[in-house]
């Protein structure tokens, strides 16, 4: 055993100096002592050194340009770390790290070679290990751009039957670029379809494309509509693993004799816009409310959150006692908070984290936003409102629909994670 370290040790040594030669030369040297330990269970970790001798002689090969004798050793990779496609739960990191790199390479060879069949055959194989148990990051993330560029050359071999996969592959991979700071998008010529007029009509006509911005304009009906169709897409016609309380939305009546008891205890007149709201929809839950992400303007009947009150009154009645309140600002002040912005309803970002839906006095919307780990990104905005430079500044219709791009941005974020088995 200390005589196959010391070659895969000198391996590694000669694949820094770049000389990729004397580094294959190394690790096939240790190559039958490394059989012949695996074959009487003498190595400590098999995984992790068959891994390294495939890292190394990869690399080389790679380097060497030597597609032949990489493809054969891709072929032994995959015999070596068997994986069950259809029950990943229980796999190692490493065996999928060793598949997917393999797949990878052979995808990348037989594009090289202008077989672009057996290349997409090869980087779908991949792109189907998704994570095991053991995996809680995406693991795609330096493959997501070698796949749009595989794909780019099936396009070019055949436009017709690769139209569509290179489309999505394009797409999929700019919005990863857009969420995953990993992500990268340096190929110049995939760069050049971002702007491609064929693309951006796919782009244009993808069913959560067209659903996950409001239009400008948009009513808070349409934006309820907007989330059900979404939620539909992926839940029916996309088959999302996600469970079904990422896709409700459920309404309880109010009456007008609630909302006048709201307006008489605080004093206040409820928007008009609000009134129609709760009049004609009710109270509004889209999603579960206890999942982050989730919508909820609150209901008529609850032991707590009561339809609309003061901002103090409410964001204290969810949280608890908010003790950053009485530490930043006098009494008289907080009464004045309470007195001129009542909130309606929130977005639940995370547990620690809420977006609170307001109306002013002068029945203007808006919304602030609470962390609980962080008082210091709220306190600024409290201040302004104090001093009447922070009041709505939106309608419903522009806030609703606001907000409801939020749920599906997230939604959408929450379905990709699922369907790669991430948290």
């Amino acid at each position: 055993m200390t005589n196959m370290t010391a070659l895969l040790r000198k391996a590694g040594v000669q694949l820094r100096k770049k000389e990729y030669a004397a580094c294959l030369a190394f690790a096939d040297a240790a190559l039958p002592i490394l059989e012949e330990l695996s074959d009487d269970d003498a190595l400590d970790d098999e995984d992790a050194t068959w891994s390294a001798y495939f890292q190394l002689r990869l690399a080389s090969l790679d380097k060497l340009d030597l597609p032949g004798d990489m493809t054969a050793t891709c072929e032994a990779v995959l015999e070596r770390f068997p994986v069950d496609q259809d029950d990943l739960d229980d796999e190692e990191r490493i065996t999928l790290a060793n598949v997917r790199t393999a797949l990878t390479s052979l995808a990348v060879l037989a594009a090289r070679r202008g077989d672009v069949d057996a290349a997409v055959e090869s980087i779908e194989r991949c792109f189907r290990l998704v994570a095991s148990d053991a995996e809680h990051d995406d693991p795609f993330v330096d493959r997501y751009q070698q796949r749009a560029s595989i794909y780019l050359r099936a396009y070019q071999s055949a436009p017709q039957r690769y139209r569509e996969g290179f489309f999505a592959s394009v797409y999929q991979l700019e919005y990863k670029a857009g969420k995953v700071h990993d992500v990268r998008i340096d190929d110049a010529a995939l760069v050049a379809y971002l702007a491609d007029p064929a693309y951006l009509a796919f782009k244009a006509s993808h069913p959560v494309e067209r659903l996950r911005i409001g239009a400008a304009g948009e009513t808070w009906q349409a934006a309820l509509e907007r989330f059900r169709a979404l939620a539909h897409q992926l839940r029916v016609a996309q088959d999302s693993p996600l469970c079904d309380a990422h896709f409700t939305l459920e309404c309880k009546p109010v009456t007008p004799a609630d909302l006048d008891a709201r307006e008489q205890k605080w004093a206040c007149k409820l928007p008009a816009a609000l009134r129609a709201l709760y009049l004609e929809q009710g109270s509004v839950e889209v999603q579960d409310p206890e999942q982050s992400g989730s919508l909820r303007l609150y209901p008529a009947h609850h032991w707590s959150m009561i339809l609309f009150g003061g901002l103090v009154d409410m964001i204290i009645r969810l949280w608890g006692d908010r003790w950053e309140f009485g530490a930043y600002f006098t009494d008289a002040e907080l009464a004045f908070l309470d007195a001129n912005f009542f909130i309606f309803g929130h977005v639940k970002n995370s547990e620690n984290r809420y977006t609170h839906l307001f109306f002013d006095r002068e029945g203007r919307f808006g919304s602030v936003t609470y962390d609980q780990d962080d008082w210091n990104k709220m306190a600024p905005q409290v201040k302004a409102m104090l001093k009447g430079k922070l009041t709505g500044t939106m309608s419903l219709d522009a806030l609703m629909s606001d907000q409801i791009d939020g749920v599906i941005d997230c939604l959408i974020e929450r379905d990709d994670e699922a369907r790669l088995n991430i948290d």
